[in-house]
């Protein structure tokens, strides 16, 4: 007999229906596995330019009046090309078509043209009669009818009347330190300094402080250094002799010494951007940066990087705004390095030789040279992340300034010579030390908790307790790091000896009372089965006030009446008021909801006959905990805590509001520490969209998204095996 017309119509609507769900459930699933992929892929997008690799490609040749030429430079963006020829005369080309766009008679005699440090259109030109005269470019914009052009002007912006400089100069530099213009030039063995101060636009240069010093080597290179602190003279043979000029009245001798060793030969020797450091190139291919170091026994130069070229620079030409540099070989090879990562970025053969003019753009985009007179050519230079690399991301290295490599995050700074430092390894290990010491503190609250709630909790306690516990959860964590930066910090920082006590004392007293409550008779303490979480609270409040109350006297008796300079001089731990203590009892009672809930249902999900069988067969109530309910419930418990650590990884607002944010490597707890999720909900929003920064940041965002990714693959391969081996209790 067939199946009643109901019964088929009721089966078939209970087949379309599983269909139905089957459809929405297995969508569900793909469009969660598709938005992660997403994202990854997305971080991916976002992060992958900073590893592509650089080139240098031939741009535009362009031919121009026959001259001499002294100097070439490029206006911003690339459109003007700018030409400084030995009759004096200023002359603007358009870089696409070579149209001669403006062009200036100085009516001078030019002998040497050069930048002024650190400006890039601020130029001092030097005549036949030993004259010294700044001009300066501007590149004036303007749309008309919609179309984008630009004007190219020059100027005198202090005075046009030339500075005398001495007869027969063999080197020389300037430095415009914001209104402080410092000349140094050398006539064989004579080093002359002439400091102008009060320097602004518009109006003459007063007059100069000037000393005239006899040196003991004749110097070829002579650079300027940081803010005009210390200038470097350097002779043809190598030798060294850097003076300390904050004083002219009183010039210091800072460093003597060799940057090449006897058996080699100078070739080329450049600054760097913020001439805190030198690269030397002699005739053996190798390329050294030597730096400044200052210690408590004075100053010293150290070869702290060294480059190996095919072959010897010849010319160094260092980037204006960035500490990148390029070189050009005999035979004409250009070569891009980038110091801080240690990378040759990339190189290539060219018609270019290295005594032609040459510069390196504003953007360091391009590298403008005159091969001859009658022409400009550009070499277009791909270059955009130089200062990224495996090592600079999580190796230590070695910075300008410091004695030894470092790991380092300092991406901006208020100085423009400033050296980014993007070392992701301080990140990961904040990140790291925040969840720790979370859950250091919540795991052991959550567990117990969970346990006691589940199996020894009167049913009517469990049903007010479990649910205000989880309620928790859905605080928001602006207000616990707003309570735990400017509550609990200050109070922990006045009561450290105090807090510390707590530790000790309640966990103590709360032994003292189980012990006291086990001496009752059995027919009173059955009465309060289930019942003692209400009848300890009041232990715990009276036993957090004791220790309040005697936090003076513990820190007399045994911290020599200053806990924190106890730790800082007998232990050598130094005391912030946002620290990872904070953040660990914090971020700790932000984990415990999440931990306790799910390790809670895990237990109280025990099947009750196993529970029963236990008993029944003569194990004590712990016997059973311990050997039955929490192996049973064990995958359960372990999933509660990798939750609760994914959650601890990922916290963004109470690291940021309750640390200090300092990017430290030590496990501290009196030191705060810097996230990956803070540190991104830090700097992202004042970052240059594609910049090495922001990609960096993105870059960070992709590690924590691996690393929570790790943590859950490693959570679920665990649980797996736990739940196999536990499941068949």
């Amino acid at each position: 007999m067939g199946e009643p017309l109901g019964l088929g119509r009721l089966s078939a609507r209970r087949h379309w229906f599983n269909q139905i769900t089957r459809w929405i459930v297995g969508f569900g699933g793909a469009a969660v596995i598709g938005a992660i992929t997403l994202i990854f892929a997305y971080l991916l997008w976002v992060v992958g330019p900073i590893f592509l690799p650089g080139s240098i490609a031939a741009g535009s040749e362009i031919n121009v009046v026959e001259r001499q030429p002294l100097l070439v430079d490029v206006s911003e963006n690339g459109d003007i090309h700018l030409r400084i020829s030995s009759p004096g005369i200023v002359e603007f080309y358009d870089a696409d078509s070579g149209t001669p766009i403006a062009a200036y008679d100085l009516g001078l005699n030019i002998k040497h043209a050069q930048r002024v440090y650190p400006t890039a259109d601020l130029y001092a030109l030097v005549d036949d009669q030993a004259r010294l005269t700044l001009v300066r470019t501007q590149y004036l914009v303007d749309f008309v009818d919609g179309i984008r052009q630009i004007t190219p002007r020059l100027d005198f912006p202090y005075t046009n009347a030339p500075l005398s400089m001495p007869s027969g100069i063999t080197a020389k530099d300037i430095h415009l330190n914001d209104a402080e213009l410092v000349i140094a030039s050398a006539v064989g063995p004579q080093l002359t300094l002439s400091r102008f101060r009060g320097v602004e636009d518009g109006l003459p240069l007063t007059a100069p402080k000037q000393v005239t010093i006899a040196l003991p080597i004749t110097p070829k290179f002579i650079f300027l250094g940081p803010r005009n602190q210390w200038v470097y003279l350097i002779s043809a043979t190598g030798e060294m002799d850097v003076l300390g000029i904050r004083s002219l009245s009183n010039v210091q001798r800072l460093v003597r010494g060799q940057l090449i060793g006897p058996a080699e030969k100078l070739t080329s020797l450049g600054a760097i951007l913020g001439r805190y450091s030198l690269m030397v190139a002699n005739d053996q291919g190798a390329l050294t940066q030597w730096g400044m170091l200052k210690s408590p026994d004075g100053y010293n130069m150290k070869a702290f990087r060294q480059f190996q070229l095919d072959q010897p620079a010849l010319r160094i030409i260092p980037e204006p705004r960035r500490k990148g540099f390029a070189t050009i070989a005999e035979d004409g090879t250009l070569t891009l390095l980038y110091p801080t990562s240690g990378r040759i970025i990339a190189d290539a053969k060219t018609q270019l030789s290295p005594d032609i003019p040459a510069a390196i753009s504003p953007r360091s985009n391009a590298l403008i040279a005159a091969p001859s007179g009658s022409q400009i050519t550009t070499q277009i230079l791909t270059n955009k992340h130089p200062e990224i690399s495996l090592s600079t991301l999580w190796a230590k290295i070695w910075y300008e300034g410091y004695e030894a490599p470092i790991f380092s995050w300092q991406s901006s700074a208020a100085d423009n010579d400033f050296e980014p430092k993007f070392s992701l390894t301080p990140l990961a290990f904040g990140t790291l030390k925040a969840a720790f010491y979370a859950l250091l503190f919540a795991v052991p609250i959550a567990i117990m908790g969970a346990v006691y709630t589940a199996y020894f909790m009167a049913p009517k306690m469990r049903a007010w307790v479990k649910p205000g516990i989880e309620i928790m959860a859905a605080l928001p964590t602006v207000i616990l790091g707003f309570i735990g930066g400017l509550w609990l910090a200050p109070i922990i920082e006045a009561n450290l000896s105090s807090v510390l006590s707590i530790f000790i004392l309640l966990p103590a007293g709360l032994i003292v009372f189980a012990l006291a409550w086990s001496q009752l008779p059995e027919k009173i303490s059955k009465r309060f089965y289930g019942w003692y979480g209400l009848l300890v609270t009041p232990i715990i409040i009276f036993t957090v006030a004791l220790a309040f109350a005697n936090g003076p006297a513990m820190e007399n008796q045994f911290f020599a009446g200053d806990a924190r300079a106890f730790f800082r001089d007998v232990m050598g731990l130094s005391y912030d008021q946002r620290n990872a203590l904070v953040v660990g009892i914090v971020m700790g009672l932000a984990v415990i909801p999440t931990i306790f809930s799910i390790a809670e249902d895990a237990i109280y999900g025990v099947p009750t006959h196993l529970v029963n069988g236990s008993l029944a067969l003569g194990a004590t109530s712990w016997q059973t905990l311990v050997r039955v309910v929490l192996l049973t419930a064990s995958p359960g418990i372990f999933s509660a805590i990798m939750i609760g650590m994914g959650r601890a990884v990922g916290e963004t607002m109470i690291v940021l509001m309750a640390t200090g944010n300092t990017p430290l490597m030590n496990f501290n707890i009196f030191e705060g520490m810097r996230t990956f999720a803070a540190n991104i909900a830090v700097e992202l929003p004042e970052s240059e969209v594609d910049s090495s920064h922001y990609r960096i940041l993105f870059l960070a965002a992709l590690v924590l998204f691996a690393l929570t990714f790790l943590f859950n693959t490693f959570a679920e391969i665990v649980r797996q095996r736990l739940r196999n081996r536990y499941g068949s209790l």
